[in-house]
C-alpha cells in the first residue's frame, strides 16, 4: 500500500513542478535556458523533503522513545553450545 502512495506523491510531484516551471517561464516572459536543470531541482527538492515527510508520518511508532528489541549479546549473537 505504501508503495502506491509514494507513486500517486510522485506524480502529483510530477505534475506540480510541470506547473511551477511554466509558471516560472510566463514571468520570465520566454523560456528558460536551462529548463532541464531548473526542472531536475525542483523535482529533487520538492520529492526529498515530501518523502522524507511522508516516511515520518507513516512510521510514527518508530525512533528512540519505542525502541523494545531484544538486545543481542556483544558477540552478535553467537552462544556456542556446552556439552551437558
Amino acid at each position: 500500500m505504501e508503495i502506491i502512495l509514494f507513486t500517486g506523491v510522485g506524480i502529483v510531484l510530477y505534475l506540480l513542478c510541470d506547473r511551477l516551471l511554466a509558471l516560472l517561464e510566463k514571468m520570465h516572459g520566454e523560456p528558460l535556458p536551462a529548463r532541464n536543470v531548473i526542472f531536475f531541482g525542483l523535482i529533487l527538492t520538492l520529492s526529498l523533503s515530501t518523502f522524507s515527510l511522508m516516511r515520518i508520518l507513516l512510521a510514527p511508532g518508530e525512533g528512540p522513545q519505542n525502541d523494545h528489541q531484544e538486545q543481542q549479546a556483544p558477540d552478535g549473537g553467537y552462544q556456542p553450545t556446552q556439552p551437558h
